[in-house]
């Protein structure tokens, strides 16, 4: 269930595992201007000369901790985006500051989706995504636990399910397959191992979380509709 504005009986502080746990910055103007804060470090004699924000909202509420997120474009004063980052801050309603929370940094031909938080059986995950030219995606998971943010890998299900094929079928060492957290599922197409191509198969695959990873829990072959 996806959360648009949900009061959760959620810790009071927001205490994340990446990179910039502890930074704290003034609330106002978090959506308009870029603020130094984490890896993000631009202006004279750093490695950005500038910084640009690109898209700055609200995304989420729980249990009166207001999420916002904002998309920077840092740049190297050419005009163009050198890389791109995601930050993903907290305030308290009525609070003068905001927290950073989550950051990813990508190159900068990204394009970011919103973030997205959902309710799960298993907790709430937020997935932070990322675009690239060509149609490839990078996609990061994180799921609340005990008042922290804790990541979730996101790829070993991958060879628990090639364990589970029929021989014959196989999924790609690299394939792009993204669990979605909103209905813990996810799609991979199949390939045969003669080496002829892509199969005819589609293996649908129903997801759960354990130990901070997604796991396999049933698994279910379909034909492949053009």
């Amino acid at each position: 269930m996806r959360i648009a504005f949900a009061f959760l009986l959620l810790a009071a502080v927001v205490s994340p595992p990446v990179h910039a746990g502890g930074d704290v910055t003034k609330f106002e103007g978090v959506q308009e201007h870029c603020v130094q804060v984490g890896k993000i470090k631009f202006g004279p004699n750093t490695r950005w000369s500038n910084c640009s924000v690109t898209k700055g909202r609200w995304f989420a509420t729980l249990d009166f901790l207001d999420l916002y997120q904002a998309q920077y474009c840092l740049g190297k004063g050419d005009g163009e985006c050198d890389q791109r980052a995601l930050l993903v801050f907290a305030n308290r309603a009525y609070t003068p500051n905001a927290k950073v929370i989550l950051q990813r940094i990508d190159p900068g031909a990204a394009e970011y989706d919103d973030p997205l938080l959902v309710q799960t059986k298993y907790g709430d995950i937020l997935t932070l995504s990322a675009r690239f030219p060509g149609g490839s995606v990078s996609k990061s998971y994180y799921r609340w636990r005990s008042g922290h943010w804790i990541p979730v890998d996101a790829r070993g299900w991958l060879r628990d399910l090639s364990k589970r094929l029929p021989k014959g079928e196989m999924i790609k060492a690299k394939a792009e397959v993204w669990p979605d957290a909103d209905s813990m599922s996810a799609q991979a197409t199949l390939y045969s191992t003669g080496g002829s191509g892509a199969s005819d198969k589609v293996a649908k695959v129903e997801l759960g979380l354990a130990n901070d990873r997604f796991i396999v829990k049933k698994v279910t072959l379909t034909q492949k509709i053009d």
